[in-house]
């Protein structure tokens, strides 16, 4: 009996999966296409509605890409007009306030000058007005100056002597002028030609030329104060004397030549003094 039922329910079985499977078959392909008529219903609305919204306006295209009307570039012209014209304003008062700075430090600088030529006019009415000095025509007439200031001590005198360093005989081409460690001046107007050390045992040097005739010599100085080449003028401090190179104590060396040829010193500085005194005398006449 249940080897029945068995084959009997089988062919029942494979019947009602049969209509299962028809039936899901027959169902799944039917909501698709409705969806789909759906879909292209609700896009050929949109269609027909952006085709009605065209043909209304007159200028879809200014809708479209949201261009600008003619009033309102109008507007924009009007609004940049004025601003420039702001603009210009400014820049005009600008201008005018760096010219008001301008001609302001110009009259202040004016004014100024004004009290300087006004101290200066005072000053001058309260200096006292000389006449010109009338130099003397001749040869010399520039001032002459003694090589020191003080008193003109000879303490070694010009021609042959014994050394005082060495104790030998030899000649003494100069004159030795009592100077502890002060002023040496040039005794004429004329150019410097050396200066520098002596490796001969006078120290610190400085030679001078007069008129491209006389040269002056100042030796065992301490100190020097011009170069070759430098213009120096009667009275003009040179250097120091002192006590350098073979010196046993402090004093100024004095030589002198004439055209290039060793000339006594002394009688130099007694003839210079003669044409000094005979200059002032000349001026007092």
């Amino acid at each position: 009996m249940e080897i029945k039922r068995i084959k009997i329910l089988i062919p029942l079985l494979i019947f009602a999966g049969s209509l299962c499977s028809a039936q899901f078959n027959t169902l799944m392909p039917v909501q698709p296409k409705k969806e789909n008529q759906e879909y292209k219903k609700i896009i050929e609305t949109q269609n027909e509605e952006n085709e009605s919204i065209v043909k209304k306006s007159k200028k879809p295209w200014i809708k479209i890409f949201n261009s600008p009307r003619k009033s309102d570039l109008k507007n924009e012209i009007d609004s940049l007009k004025i601003l420039i014209k702001d603009l210009s304003a400014k820049s005009g008062e600008k201008k005018s306030g760096y010219q008001k700075m301008k001609d302001s430090l110009l009259a202040l600088s004016m004014d100024r000058l004004k009290d300087r030529e006004m101290i200066q006019s005072k000053k001058n009415s309260s200096l006292t007005k000389y006449d010109l000095v009338e130099e003397p025509e001749g040869e010399i007439a520039s001032k002459i100056v003694m090589p020191v200031k003080n008193k003109i001590t000879i303490t070694s005198s010009y021609g042959t002597r014994t050394h005082p360093i060495f104790g030998t005989r030899k000649m003494h081409n100069g004159i030795d002028l009592k100077a502890s460690y002060e002023n040496v001046y040039s005794v004429m107007d004329g150019i410097v030609t050396a200066a520098g050390w002596d490796p001969k045992g006078g120290g610190n040097y400085i030679k001078v030329r007069h008129f491209n005739r006389f040269e002056t010599s100042y030796l065992h100085l301490s100190e020097m104060y011009y170069r070759p080449g430098e213009r120096v003028s009667a009275g003009y401090v040179i250097g120091r004397s002192g006590n350098s190179g073979n010196s046993t104590g402090p004093h100024l060396h004095f030589s002198v030549k004439e055209f290039g040829q060793n000339i006594n010193p002394a009688h130099f500085l007694n003839d210079l003094i003669k044409v000094n005194n005979l200059i002032a005398t000349y001026n007092e006449k």
